[in-house]
């Protein structure tokens, strides 16, 4: 398949913002004019996007958020955000209902069932959002107040919802699956009160959070799944609702990024990248050789980006297992963090110099480091050969990871981005 245009991002007059420009047909001296189609509509400006394992999110100027692929849950079944009223697209898409299969049933492909072929308006969400980040079959926004919203089809904790979560299984009524998970609603905390929420990032089945609390400290919050200790609390326990990291407190988080099954955070200055949960693909960057299948690291810990290890003072198991020490580490040398960005099992980082750094799980190449298609379990700069005619490397403008892939914009002066 090419790459095209993805179309489609019309607003309803549904939701936090009201009725917008273009979506009513304005007749003179007539408050009550008629909706312009779908169709018709004037397009959203979108400025961000999200991919999740099974679907994708949008983001518009006006802070509206769109949503298109489906949540999946544990037994494969597919589900989406119910259309605004306004709505008149066919609710089932571009599936042919007259071609179904004997083992296919009509309701499997109504909302919300079945998979969502265009940008939907998710206009459950009350207020406008600035942020959005996907998860494996979960979103979670940020909203203008500085809260949060998730929903999707989570089922171990990361949407935290708290106890009052019904299971999901093939006898739960669609009411409830509307009603209890795919809408938009806030999130439960351990210990309830008014916070500034900073940023957010949803992993493949956990959620990451950096909040103000109301004693002005700022601190980091985790729910979901946590059979790798990926929520950074010390042990392996899920958590239902958004819980204090006690190890980041008075060490400055600002960012956080969700992978599949470990987590990274960095902190205000950009030097200091954290890292925890799975890493025997060698997505944490902390070993010296492949450590076992199913290897985990309970605690967060440092993951210098320039860092030089002697060797021979360490046994060949222990290679296998955490080697950075902290207080070895040359602050002087590590380089400013820009963005980092997280796959299932790889990482990418951009400094603030322009460089690119990548480790984790490379048999496909997802880490850029040439023909060697090896796990990098190191932080390893990446030596791009993409240069302009007067021999000058191009500005690295922002990475991304995916599930095995990595992507990175680049400027190329006058003639834009690639």
């Amino acid at each position: 398949f090419m790459p095209g245009r993805v179309g489609g991002f019309y607003a309803s007059e549904f939701g936090p913002n009201g009725r917008k420009k273009g979506v009513v047909a304005a007749a003179a001296g007539d408050d009550s004019a008629a909706l312009v189609p779908f169709e018709q509509r004037k397009e959203a400006n979108i400025v961000q996007i999200a991919a999740g394992e099974t679907q994708s999110l949008a983001l518009s100027t006006d802070g509206d958020v769109y949503m298109w692929g489906a949540f999946k849950d544990s037994e494969g079944r597919s589900f989406r955000n119910m259309p605004p009223q306004d709505d008149s697209r066919c609710p089932t898409g571009r599936k042919d209902m007259s071609t179904l299969e004997e083992d296919e049933r009509p309701e499997w492909f109504q909302p919300p069932r079945g998979n969502q072929d265009w940008p939907l308006h998710v206009f459950q969400i009350e207020r406008p959002a600035k942020d959005i980040s996907a998860g494996g079959s979960f979103n979670a926004a940020l909203l203008d107040d500085d809260t949060i919203v998730t929903w999707g089809i989570g089922t171990t904790g990361e949407m935290a919802r708290g106890e009052g979560m019904p299971n999901l299984d093939k006898k739960t009524s669609m009411e409830i699956i509307k009603e209890k998970f795919l809408k938009p609603a806030p999130p439960v905390w351990a210990v309830p009160m008014k916070r500034t929420v900073l940023s957010l990032s949803c992993g493949g089945f956990h959620l990451l959070v950096v909040a103000r609390d109301a004693d002005a400290s700022q601190n980091v919050y985790s729910c979901g799944l946590n059979q790798y200790a990926q929520l950074g609390l010390g042990d392996i326990e899920n958590r239902n609702v958004l819980t204090k990291v006690t190890f980041f407190e008075e060490r400055d988080i600002t960012t956080v990024e969700g992978g599949y099954q470990f987590s990274c955070f960095v902190d205000a200055t950009g030097k200091k990248l954290y890292a925890c949960g799975r890493g025997d693909y060698g997505n944490l960057g902390i070993t010296l050789k492949q450590p076992g299948a199913g290897w985990f690291e309970k605690t967060p810990t440092r993951v210098p980006l320039v860092h030089t290890i002697d060797e021979s003072t360490i046994s060949k198991e222990k290679k296998k297992e955490t080697c950075i020490v902290e207080a070895d580490i040359d602050e002087e040398k590590q380089p400013e963090i820009a963005q980092i960005s997280c796959g299932s099992t790889h990482v990418i980082v951009r400094t603030k110099g322009g460089d690119v750094y990548t480790w984790g799980f490379g048999e496909q190449g997802a880490c850029g480091q040439g023909k060697d298609y090896n796990d990098v379990l190191r932080p390893k700069k990446l030596e791009t050969k993409l240069k302009n005619a007067q021999g000058s490397q191009y500005e690295v403008k922002f990475v991304s990871g995916g599930g095995q892939h990595s992507s990175v914009v680049i400027a190329t002066g006058s003639k834009g981005f690639h």
